[in-house]
């Protein structure tokens, strides 16, 4: 059986530069705030090349991104808080990938929305941060929770996860610096576990290995300009708008999964 490289077959060239638009501006929220990147590409490239595609690409995307990325995360993390995540976050990411590997596509469509808008939500609202005065969000119980919802969450809608460990970053980080720096390196391990697992399941293919390497000048360009943004200015504001842009895309592709169920 010949080996297809033929990236981005049956895809019109204006959906491609849109995949590259994406991919570029979410590598730019990457690289402020260390994580963040997958949510708006796959709630735009969804659309484009549908959920199981635009997932891969993404993971295969930051993967690649991470090599640039990494240095600044080994430099500045807080080893400490880092290390404990990762055994509940790797299951959740195994059950959550097992998940993604099972679903149909519009039934995906709608499980992402649902799970974007539920996680856009809390962190709006602030909902585990509201937690604090009833639980201890050190405790070993609720850490692992939390890691374990990342990576389920993060595996199942291509992108959040890391939202679910963000208040616990921000009680357990002592500085911006470490709490950016903590949350690149968690990303690269749950990306590089992803990427992994969909791997052996079988849905990494040559093309979409090249498709990767063609949107690696938008992402590192966009990954640049984002720590730039993050070493320059206090980019909340930027962030708070984002959140309901975000809420309005990923309303709207549960509603796509819905409308195509029916």
């Amino acid at each position: 059986m010949p080996v297809n490289f033929i990236p981005f077959a049956d895809v019109p060239l204006w959906a491609v530069a849109c995949v590259i638009a994406a991919h570029f501006a979410g590598f730019f929220i990457r690289g402020a705030f260390g994580f963040g990147s997958n949510m708006p590409i796959v709630l735009v490239t969804t659309w484009l090349l549908g959920p199981h595609h635009a997932v891969v690409l993404v993971v295969v995307t930051a993967v690649f991104a991470q090599v640039h990325l990494l240095p600044q995360g080994f430099g500045t993390a807080d080893w400490t808080v880092a290390r404990p995540l990762c055994i509940g976050t790797f299951i959740g990411i195994a059950l959550g990938t097992w998940f993604f590997t099972m679903m149909a596509a519009d039934g995906l469509m709608l499980v992402m929305g649902a799970l974007i808008t539920v996680t856009l939500i809390m962190d709006r609202m602030r909902l585990l941060e509201r937690m604090t005065a009833f639980v201890d969000l050190r405790s070993r119980l609720v850490t692992s929770s939390l890691a374990f919802s990342s990576g389920l969450v993060g595996a199942l809608s291509g992108g959040g996860g890391l939202y679910f460990l963000v208040v616990y970053l921000k009680l357990a980080c002592k500085t911006a610096l470490s709490l950016r720096g903590t949350s690149i390196i968690l990303s690269g391990v749950f990306i590089m576990v992803r990427l992994g697992l969909l791997a052996i399941a079988g849905f990494v293919s040559w093309s979409l290995l090249v498709e990767g390497l063609i949107l690696m000048p938008a992402v590192l360009l966009g990954s640049w300009l984002g720590t730039r943004l993050f070493h320059a200015s206090s980019p909340e504001r930027f962030y708070a708008a984002l959140q309901v842009l975000l809420l309005v895309a990923s309303l709207s592709l549960m509603a796509r999964g819905v409308v195509e169920i029916l």
